[in-house]
């Protein structure tokens, strides 16, 4: 006489269609994340010791990163230049 309806509910719907691939999506992305970073760091140390072990040669630069650490000298009066 009455018409049944089966509903499900939301969250039967969820589980069946898209749920259970969420997990392992999220697992591969952080894995790939993680080897990306790591990958990052590596090869950020190697241009590092390759520069350190092979860099250029650049004088003025090294003269002034020295130099900017020493004090002002004053210029010597004009009574001993005499």
């Amino acid at each position: 006489m009455f018409p049944t309806t089966v509903v499900k509910s939301a969250t039967e719907i969820s589980d069946d269609s898209s749920g259970s691939r969420i997990g392992p999506i999220i697992t591969i992305l952080l894995v790939v994340f993680v080897g990306l970073v790591i990958g990052g760091y590596i090869g950020y140390r190697k241009l590092k010791e390759r520069r350190r072990n092979h860099g250029e040669y650049r004088p003025q630069f090294e003269e002034y990163q020295h130099a900017k650490n020493l004090p002002y000298l004053q210029p010597p009066s004009i009574e001993g230049l005499i």
